[in-house]
């Protein structure tokens, strides 16, 4: 059973519609719930998702400010965060927060693999590929 069939939410920021688009797309076809936004400062207004799904850069709001604003869920306990980009350089801004990083374009199987390892931390259950490092 993958992740997605345990009716988790995941919160799609990116700039780009048609890249929302198709990932929410991709994420609901495999049971995910799934709010996208274009602002950042907009989607917390989106309830409280389980997880996201963040764009690098977006207009108006630097990466730090974006992870600062997605970060923490209602009760105050830690959202993960899944950072996407077209740059193969994973942003500075990511080192030592155990935020994750997708180069756009994602393989649906990478995004799938990666939302599910994302969802599980949430859960306390270890996705195979997902195990902590030594």
């Amino acid at each position: 059973m993958r992740t997605g069939e345990r009716d988790l939410s995941i919160l799609v920021v990116d700039d780009d519609p048609l890249i929302r688009l198709t990932l929410e797309a991709a994420l609901a076809g495999h049971g995910y719930r799934v709010t996208t936004s274009d602002d950042p400062r907009a989607a917390v207004a989106h309830g409280d998702p389980d997880a996201a799904l963040v764009d690098a850069i977006l207009p108006g709001c630097s990466l730090s400010e974006c992870l600062t604003l997605l970060g923490r869920r209602d009760d105050g306990s830690r959202r993960p965060i899944l950072v996407m980009s077209g740059s193969l350089t994973r942003p500075d801004e990511l080192a030592g927060t155990g935020v994750g990083y997708l180069t756009k374009p994602i393989p649906l199987t990478e995004l799938l693999d990666a939302v599910e390892g994302l969802v599980a931390s949430t859960s306390g259950t270890v996705t195979k590929g997902q195990e902590p490092e030594q």
